[in-house]
């Protein structure tokens, strides 16, 4: 009874607005209506109105039962057909990285902690020839870096900035890590002879873009930065297309088979750099650069950033006697997921698909939502990015302080390309040594596509 009381007071509303409306319009047009005009608007106007409504209340609401309706079961013997979704999973024995915000990880996340964000620029400056901002390394000196690959190359200083300071990054890092792997041999037993030294590989992502004689002079700087023994290092460099260059290139290790003779010590570092005022003037140029007038735009950063990996403890094999060292952290890579809309679109907002990937990984490997302790994200400040992160926090980690609990390393940083990926798992490892407890990655760099990554402390091989 009370349903239909709600409806014919609706209807009465309805034909009572526009009644009025009508009314008041021939009122004061001095309109007299003809009995055409009294059927039409009095009476099919209103109707009109009521129709459109409750088909547009039809369809809202078949949509929801669509989204809310159980997927159908799969046919029987399907479902143990289709294989389950793999993780990727690893052993990370350290971590290191260098930015705009400081030359190792504890100095990035404290100033991540403490909201810091890039400063205005002296030297880089646009088309109207105002200083913009830029996440820039402090301590290299482009003049300095250019006269030394100048003096190494016979006289050839064609480098563009941004390859210049983005190879001395990557030496630094491949050094740091390297000696962090040197002492881990050491620690064990010195071997006697070259011969006895493990042979440590290293992975090194450079720019897709770059040229031929810079990917060489980043390659070579790496292997004359690594503290090793020369003939027991061997050197792989890899395009880096897009900021998931790295993620492709873990999964791709994770799952490599091993032998008597891999190389089970792996070093993966990227370097990426866009402080040059060459490449300034060029996004200023495609609307790329942000802005007053373009506030979605890029802020130009650089950074480079590495782990040191050793596969054999990835594998699962309980008779295996090596276990991670206690200052080890255990990487596990979610499956990759795609938005319905590219972030950069107009409009672009949150999607559900980020918190329901979230679910899954906690899921699939056992863990409590409310054991992780921070969010780590690689977002920055254009479209929708943070607001996915917080938007993931919200649904998955209410009990997370969105201020001191949920860093995201874009917006300190600034732009850093292919670094980004490798950046932001170092600066997750770091903030899971400091709270001794998981802590969640999140990728959202690339327009699309989406994943995670689970950093906790050491397990066990058999794990």
């Amino acid at each position: 009874m009370s349903r239909i009381l709600k409806t014919g007071l609706l209807l009465a509303l309805v034909f009572g607005v526009v009644w009025l409306a009508v009314i008041i319009w021939w009122q004061e047009s001095r309109t007299l209506p003809t009995g055409t005009d009294i059927a039409l608007y009095l009476f099919a106007l209103p109707l009109a109105l009521i129709a459109a409504g409750w088909a547009g209340g039809r369809i809202i609401r078949a949509r929801r039962e669509a989204k809310a309706a159980p997927a159908p079961a799969a046919p029987a013997g399907e479902e143990e057909a289709a294989p389950a979704e793999d993780l990727a999973r690893m052993v990370v024995l350290a971590s290191t990285a260098r930015a705009a915000l400081g030359d190792d990880p504890a100095a990035i996340h404290a100033a991540l902690s403490k909201h810091q964000r890039p400063a205005l620029d002296a030297s880089l400056k646009n088309a109207q020839g105002f200083p913009i901002f830029s996440g820039r390394a402090e301590h290299l000196d482009t003049v300095a870096l250019r006269e030394a690959a100048s003096a190494e190359a016979g006289g050839d200083g064609s480098l563009p900035d941004d390859c210049l300071r983005a190879a001395a990054l990557l030496s630094e890092v491949v050094e740091t890590l390297s000696q962090e792997a040197r002492a881990r041999v050491l620690d064990k037993d010195e071997p006697r002879r070259d011969e006895d030294w493990p042979q440590l590989q290293l992975e090194l992502l450079l720019p897709a873009e770059w040229p031929q004689r810079a990917r060489m002079h980043a390659q070579d700087r790496a292997r004359d930065a690594a503290v090793w023994v020369p003939g027991r290092l061997d050197v792989r460099v890899h395009n880096a297309p897009g900021a998931l260059a790295s993620d492709t290139l873990l999964r791709q290790l994770a799952q490599e088979p091993l032998n008597e003779t891999s190389a089970t010590l792996r070093l993966v570092a990227a370097a990426d750099s866009y402080i040059d005022a060459g490449l300034v003037q060029d996004w200023d140029a495609e609307g790329k650069l942000v802005s007053t007038a373009n506030p979605q735009g890029r802020v130009p950063g650089e950074a480079a950033a590495g782990l040191l990996l050793d596969l054999a403890l990835g594998v699962p094999d309980a008779a295996q006697p090596d276990e991670p060292p206690v200052n080890a952290v255990a990487l596990t890579l979610s499956p990759t997921a795609r938005r319905a809309t590219e972030a950069d679109a107009r409009g672009a907002a949150g999607e559900p698909m980020l918190a329901e990937l979230t679910t899954r990984l906690l899921e699939q490997l056992g863990q409590r939502p409310d054991a992780i302790r921070a969010v780590v994200s690689d977002a920055d400040h254009r479209g929708s990015r943070p607001l996915e992160t917080a938007g993931l926090a919200s649904a998955v980690f209410p009990a997370l302080d969105p201020n001191q609990d949920c860093l995201s390393v874009g917006s300190a940083c600034g732009y850093t390309g292919a670094a980004s990926h490798l950046l932001t798992l170092a600066i997750a490892g770091e903030t899971c040594a400091q709270t001794d407890a998981p802590v969640l990655a999140v990728m959202t760099q690339d327009p699309a596509l989406r994943t995670l990554a689970l950093v906790s402390r050491p397990i066990r091989p058999s794990a």
